[in-house]
């Protein structure tokens, strides 16, 4: 337990995509806890937010929800896949909701591109790129995000983001070729090919670099008759249309809004709670399948690193 942070000093904590730290939050009219048990007890509590390494995700959430709680969990659902599965029996156990924080399904980047490509309007999708970089974090408790055995490094973390949108927008694919790097027992490099037997062709490349550099993340998606890009690093917002004609190359810029999406998925759960309609954009099932995924890359990374 660190007792500055319970206090609300959270002045030395920074975040997964900020260099900065936290600044002091005023937690006098809270209520805190020193044991997530006790939290879970509360009959207050109606919804768990977990942001816990990514170990306890499965017991934490299953001792949520089988207190009656809904749960939104944070990426990736678990560790293996025997714990989701068993977090998925908990949901139909508890008749409660589970939702599990892959915020690419709210990114207005990433939301305007799976538009375009649905529509049809440019055709099938022959290739896909993703692309998710940065330095190797070094602000995490007791540094578990870089001890490959607790998250499985930048596969596992980060990597995971751009393997849930890959089956958002185009489903599990027939089969997957991966290879990596790791460091000190940590996965911090994945290039990844999935092929599909009625599809495209889809490339991931995932990277935490030891020498550092800034956060950055990048998809590009080849169509029949259009190719629709968007480039954190660019600086531009927008999401582009890139298309041939008698004229030569034309850029559309498709303009998206600038709501985060870290506050857009809470809401829409909350709003499904109160509601009482059943999470549809990102299902446990969806969240176990990303995670079934990146563990078989890390299976081929790992083979391939013991040569």
């Amino acid at each position: 337990m660190d007792e500055a942070k319970l206090a609300g000093d959270w002045s030395s904590t920074a975040l997964n995509i900020d260099t900065g730290g936290s600044d002091l939050v005023d937690l006098a009219h809270l209520k805190t806890y020193r044991d997530y048990a006790e939290l879970i007890a509360d009959p207050d509590v109606q919804l768990v937010d977990v942001c816990l390494p990514t170990p306890l995700h499965a017991p934490v959430s299953i001792a949520a929800l089988n207190a009656g709680k809904d749960v939104f969990c944070e990426k990736p659902m678990a560790f293996t896949t025997e714990q989701c599965a068993a977090m998925e029996r908990a949901v139909q156990e508890s008749g409660r909701q589970l939702m599990i924080g892959h915020c690419l399904r709210y990114w207005p980047q990433y939301v305007a591109a799976q538009k375009i490509i649905a529509s049809g309007a440019h055709g099938k999708v022959l290739y896909a790129r993703f692309q998710r970089v940065s330095g190797t974090p070094g602000w995490s408790w007791n540094n578990w995000l870089i001890t490959g055995a607790q998250s499985g490094g930048a596969v596992f973390d980060m990597h995971i983001h751009d393997v849930d949108t890959a089956l958002w927008w185009f489903g599990r694919p027939d089969s997957i070729t991966a290879d990596g790097v790791i460091i000190n027992e940590m996965p911090a490099l994945v290039d990844t090919i999935w092929r599909y037997d009625n599809g495209p062709v889809v490339s991931l490349h995932g990277i935490w670099d030891n020498n550092g550099g800034p956060f950055s993340f990048s998809f590009k998606v080849v169509l029949e008759r259009a190719t629709v890009v968007h480039d954190s690093a660019s600086g531009n917002p927008s999401v582009q249309i890139i298309s041939h004609g008698e004229q030569g190359d034309s850029i559309e810029e498709i303009t998206v809004g600038d709501e985060s999406a870290y506050q857009s998925e809470i809401e829409d759960f909350i709003e499904c709670l109160q509601s009482g309609r059943k999470m549809e954009r990102i299902t446990p099932h969806e969240s176990r399948v990303a995670v079934e995924v990146v563990r078989e890359e890390l299976r081929q990374i790992t083979e391939k690193n013991r040569l």
